[in-house]
């Protein structure tokens, strides 16, 4: 269901996401890699690239990383390509909650994995933070940004009127996958919740940012000699 709805949206993703977020969301990501302490990083995941902009950027800010797209959208990964000029920027196609294997990516190999905006969308967000604990190096870092449950009933529901308002507007043929957008963001954890399910998992909490008007950034870190969980 979810992948059809992102398939729906693919060709139009981009123009609705600038809508929805006034221009903002460009500058979310942004600020939100602005977490990441700037040592070198050698080797980035980005979880749910989409159509590969927070992948872009991250080539952009770390400039000797080479960076790996994965989403399990065919038609979200073909704009993607379509876009790429950097040579340090690959995507492959592939289910979060289980990448390591379908994509051989081996334990303790990764500086940093980063998800915008994809987490909501997972059905186990516990098995994608597995996979991410496995796969960073003892002190990798986690960047995730998200709209976790709104703290604020009315935040919600002006939310939820915003979305299906510029879905009829502008998607029409497309609404119930951006009904399904809103109703995620209603159904989803709070931030705490997220970064206890996170600590379990071997990741510590480090850092976090509230970007208005519904998005924040979270950083953990894999925690040196603690084993991730199986």
């Amino acid at each position: 269901m979810i992948q059809r709805h992102f398939t729906d949206i693919a060709s139009i993703y981009d123009r609705m996401n600038r809508l929805l977020s006034l221009g903002l969301d460009r500058r979310w990501r942004q600020k939100a890699l602005l977490l990441v302490p700037p040592y070198r990083h050698s080797h980035i995941i980005d979880l749910a690239t989409g159509t590969g902009d927070l992948a872009f950027l991250l080539a952009e800010r770390f400039k000797e990383a080479h960076v790996l797209g994965i989403d399990f959208t065919p038609a979200m990964l073909k704009i993607a390509q379509s876009r790429n000029i950097c040579p340090r920027v690959t995507f492959a196609e592939a289910d979060a909650q289980a990448f390591r294997v379908s994509l051989a990516c081996k334990d303790a190999s990764a500086d940093l994995v980063a998800c915008a905006f994809g987490f909501r969308n997972f059905p186990n967000q516990a098995a994608v933070l597995k996979e991410c604990a496995h796969v960073l190096r003892p002190d990798g870092k986690l960047l995730v940004l998200e709209f976790f449950r709104p703290k604020y009933r009315i935040l919600g529901a002006l939310t939820g009127l915003w979305i299906r308002m510029l879905a009829w507007l502008f998607a029409p043929h497309c609404r119930s996958a951006y009904t399904h957008l809103w109703e995620s963001m209603q159904e989803t954890c709070s931030e705490d919740a997220f970064i206890q399910e996170a600590e379990t998992s071997g990741l510590k909490f480090i850092d976090r940012r509230f970007f208005p008007p519904a998005c924040t950034a979270l950083l953990f870190s894999r925690e040196m000699g603690r084993q991730a969980e199986p």
